[in-house]
């Protein structure tokens, strides 16, 4: 692997929109040079407009879809059409992202992050507004994808800086990651939110950190009366799926 774009421009020939450039350089990096964390396999490009989807692993089948920038992420990217995006998450078929961020000046890939399509749920799918009748696609309806609240866990870095992650690192993030699709969607808010604040604390933490947000827990989830017995049962089943160690004497360490 190489984080080289330059290479492609031929494949760009003849086009003057920048956003179809940069996607045709990326898609090309991205078969060329990614493997499926998930097996090692490679990745194959899917045939334009394929519902959700832009790469398959060539072996076990897993789905990705490519979202590349110039500049940083932030806290919602740009999705498909949303009632397709609804139906895939609670099929379970929608596919991993892979956000990755490339330099325009000297045609670099400086950043990939694979989000595990498991840690993707219905609660991260915003609306957009239809697109109103005078459009060409009138009616159409587009979403965001909300990533700000998704557990930093959920994520595997395969490039950081332009520099590239080794393999065996990849797919041991990748299995931790892969772990919460043992759970059910309905019993994946609560452990996402409980992990989403462990990553606000030092990475040793006790019972009683995680305490102190019993208030904003109960915020969001008002009829639940008992909510340390909730943070315990959900620290108890992150610890189950590896995402979190037990130290001992009421603390927790968080893996990452």
């Amino acid at each position: 692997m190489d984080v080289d774009l330059s290479k492609y421009l031929t494949k760009v020939a003849g086009y003057k929109s920048a956003s179809q450039k940069a996607r045709i350089l990326t898609e090309a990096w991205a078969s060329d040079n990614l493997e499926c964390p998930s097996c090692g396999g490679a990745l194959i490009l899917l045939p334009p407009n394929s519902r959700a989807s832009d790469l398959q692993c060539r072996s076990c089948g897993e789905t990705y879809q490519l979202k590349s920038r110039s500049k940083p992420f932030g806290k919602k990217i740009l999705g498909a059409e949303y009632n397709t995006t609804i139906q895939a998450v609670r099929g379970g078929s929608h596919p991993s992202l892979i956000l990755l961020r490339y330099d325009p000046s000297n045609l670099t890939v400086q950043q990939v992050r694979i989000l595990h399509r498991s840690w993707i749920t219905e609660q991260s799918i915003i609306p957009r507004c239809p697109l109103s009748s005078q459009a060409r696609r009138a009616g159409w309806q587009g979403c965001l994808l909300s990533i700000d609240a998704i557990p930093s866990i959920a994520f595997v870095d395969v490039v950081q800086d332009g520099v590239i992650i080794p393999t065996p690192t990849i797919q041991a993030k990748w299995k931790i990651a892969h772990s919460i699709s043992a759970l059910s969607f309905a019993k994946r808010g609560w452990l996402f939110l409980v992990l989403r604040i462990a990553e606000l604390l030092p990475r040793e933490f006790s019972l009683q950190d995680m305490y102190a947000y019993e208030g904003l827990l109960a915020k969001l989830y008002p009829a639940n009366k008992n909510i340390r017995a909730k943070i315990r049962q959900q620290l108890q089943i992150a610890r189950g799926l590896g995402l979190i160690q037990f130290v001992g004497q009421g603390l927790y360490r968080r893996i990452s």
